[in-house]
């Protein structure tokens, strides 16, 4: 007898079972009311039109119309959608509005598709970010990467947490895949600085054979800005 396929929970990627966000070769309309057609990608199941705003403070209700919220469209945003404070419904991830699929789950492969879709990568500590001082509306946000682990299972993920707070740089927030915002990490505290919080993940046991819990932990890559009304994410 085969052991069951666990379910992962992935913070940024598109889970392999995850049917409702699958990129179609040929666009139909059994999964969403509209597809983005994007060449060298497919076509993107969008599940509305795409909502941003600037992003200012933690304010999850008012934030794109409040589609990150479970009232409205939370399960199509994920955490690149919240970083960036735009809600395309459709399960954003780095670099594909623009044909990039990440050729491996690295930091330096992540940051490229970013980087590609108008952010800006700025260097890996907080005193980077208060070098870098932009004063044009934009926002930073902190990119994390959980490598990929073939003797658990576990596929690798990234994760993206957004800074609310463009003068002391010590309130951030953060939305875990399908799931709410939360301005809490994910042992339940502030998120003061993203490189001191705690980003582990417990999936569960390994297998039927193997109850071992497996444990994802993301750990800090770098610090990305993102300019307001120049990122293009899908």
């Amino acid at each position: 007898m085969h052991a069951p396929v666990r379910r992962l929970k992935l913070s940024g990627r598109v889970a392999p079972d995850d049917f409702a966000h699958r990129v179609q070769a040929v666009a139909a309309d059994v999964l969403a009311p509209s597809y983005v057609s994007v060449p060298g990608i497919g076509n993107v199941p969008q599940y509305a039109a795409t909502v941003a705003n600037a992003s200012a403070s933690y304010n999850p209700a008012q934030d794109c119309n409040g589609y990150f919220m479970s009232y409205k469209f939370q399960p199509n945003n994920n955490c690149y959608n919240y970083s960036c404070n735009i809600a395309t419904n459709s399960f954003a991830q780095p670099g594909r509005r623009h044909g990039y699929q990440m050729p491996q789950l690295t930091g330096t492969a992540v940051q490229a598709g970013a980087e590609k879709d108008g952010l800006v990568f700025v260097g890996t500590t907080i005193s980077d970010i208060r070098k870098h001082a932009a004063t044009d509306g934009g926002h930073y946000v902190a990119l994390l990467i959980s490598a990929p682990d073939t003797a658990t299972g576990w596929p690798g993920d990234y994760h993206w947490v957004r800074c609310d707070d463009n003068t002391n740089f010590q309130s951030w927030s953060q939305k875990d895949g399908p799931d709410q915002v939360t301005n809490f990490d994910f042992a339940g505290n502030p998120i003061v600085d993203p490189a001191a919080s705690n980003w582990t993940v417990n999936q569960g046991p390994i297998s039927d054979q193997n109850p071992n819990d497996l444990q994802a932990t993301y750990n800090l890559f770098g610090y990305m800005y993102v300019p307001w009304g120049k990122v293009d994410i899908i």
